[in-house]
């Protein structure tokens, strides 16, 4: 079998936890004659007995809350503009959360997102950061995040925030013929979640542009698929 240090920890503090107990237990015992005399009648060695056991009882059901090994956690990372979130984003946090732990969630800037799209986004830095962090699947936000994250600065995030996974929907995302997470499959780090169907901040955009009624006609799409 692997060695696995989590585990042989784990099974080392439960053991000593219960030599701890034992112990404990005998030098109560031990006390309470001493303050009553050996010649202490066995009920009252009786009833001490059952106050001690327990006691005892107590802390082996605490114990018993230990029984599964501490899980090794695993930090996802996901990052994008976000900008009008909706549906289609918590769904993705969702999903980027289920590969692991805990979930960091980069949020592109303003100027980055201008540069890469040719027009900034609907909603400031500050706004769309207020609602990445709203979302119940997100533990933690970094903020002005580049749009292309360049080797360098994928190390140093990967380093800074000890990242596992960079994950992303299976939708291509190209910026002037490049896959903008080639770093990352570069390091085998990279994942994809499958992207929700059916909605987008351009075609949300497009609804209010064009006053467009067919949404309510046409079947919605789950927001959980």
């Amino acid at each position: 079998h692997t060695w696995q240090p989590e585990v042989c920890m784990f099974e080392s503090r439960q053991l000593l936890l219960s030599a701890a107990l034992a112990a404990s237990v005998a030098l109560l015992l031990d006390r309470w004659l001493r303050r009553r005399g050996r010649g202490t009648g066995k009920d009252a060695l009786a009833r001490e007995l059952a106050r001690l056991e327990a006691r005892a009882e107590a802390v082996r059901e605490a114990l018993a809350g230990l029984d599964e090994p501490p899980q090794r956690e695993v930090r996802i990372w996901m990052d994008g503009a976000f900008d009008m979130m909706h549906y289609g984003h918590a769904n993705a946090f969702r999903k980027g959360r289920a590969l692991g732990t805990h979930l960091i969630v980069g949020v592109n800037d303003d100027e980055s997102i201008l540069r890469c799209k040719g027009a900034p986004p609907l909603m400031n830095d500050e706004e769309r950061l207020a609602m990445v962090q709203a979302c119940k699947f997100v533990d933690e936000v970094v903020p002005k995040v580049p749009y292309i994250m360049s080797p360098e600065y994928l190390r140093w995030a990967i380093e800074t925030y000890r990242i596992d996974y960079v994950v992303h929907g299976d939708d291509p995302c190209i910026v002037d013929g490049r896959d903008v997470y080639e770093s990352a499959r570069a390091l085998g780090k990279y994942r994809t979640i499958p992207r929700t169907e059916g909605v987008s901040t351009t075609e949300i955009v497009g609804r209010m542009l064009l006053l467009t009624r067919d949404h309510h006609r046409a079947a919605a799409p789950s927001p959980v698929g």
